[in-house]
């Protein structure tokens, strides 16, 4: 578990199945405020499999009080490269630096397993995730080809 500097009733741990019904409400929560339609074959697999050990999505959540407040959900898709698959905050955690904290762990977490490269998709609407990362180093994929839903690719190469 990782105590923020910021804010000492946050804390930063690997997500448990506990959590799971949590991080959903987040995440759905999210989809809905910003208008996000989903495809019939939207999966949420990478967190119903939180306590599977074959599972190699990597979920970590901000926990203040006992309440997630935000997840980050990593996934290796190649030997030098991880996706950052998912980054949500409740809308009441927004604006405090939180985002920023948890792409900075997500971009460490992947350094120190030693890729070479992160990767995201998005969309638009989240207009302050794609800021957020654009300020971060992360690079436009103009012509990569992308899931549905998504119409940005984002990709920084790690020093190693």
């Amino acid at each position: 578990m990782i105590q923020l500097t910021m804010d000492k009733n946050i804390t930063l741990r690997k997500a448990e199945t506990g959590d799971i019904e949590q991080i959903k409400a987040i995440l759905f929560s999210s989809l809905k405020e910003y208008e996000i339609a989903l495809p019939d074959n939207y999966s949420v697999s990478d967190i119903d499999s939180i306590a599977d050990r074959n599972n190699n999505e990597h979920v970590f959540v901000l926990v203040r009080s006992d309440s997630v407040i935000g997840f980050v959900v990593l996934k290796p898709i190649a030997a030098d490269c991880i996706e950052l698959k998912r980054l949500y905050l409740t809308p009441s955690e927004r604006g405090r630096s939180l985002g920023k904290y948890l792409l900075n762990y997500a971009i460490d977490f992947a350094q120190r397993k030693n890729f070479k490269f992160i990767r995201l998709e998005t969309t638009s609407k989240f207009k302050e995730a794609v800021c957020l990362y654009k300020k971060n180093g992360f690079l436009e994929l103009k012509d990569a080809q992308k899931a549905p839903g998504h119409d940005l690719a984002f990709e920084k190469y790690l020093k190693l």
